[in-house]
């Protein structure tokens, strides 16, 4: 059996793409951390926010 290969992290196009789509949902959304996990927003307009991705990694890969 083969190992899984290892996360690895988000290219900077994918980091940058990512970026636009929440801005667009959320203009003050700011990048909080960036990982192999994904990519994880602030939102620090809390009337804003969409409860349900707050502090939520943020993927385009779809499986």
């Amino acid at each position: 059996m083969s190992r899984p290969s290892a996360p690895s992290m988000p290219t900077e196009r994918q980091i940058q793409d990512a970026f636009k789509a929440v801005t667009l949902v959320n203009p003050g959304a700011r990048i909080a951390r960036v990982g192999p996990e994904g990519i994880t927003f602030e939102h620090p307009d809390e009337r804003r926010q969409s409860g349900g991705w707050d502090r939520k990694p943020f993927s385009a890969v779809q499986a």
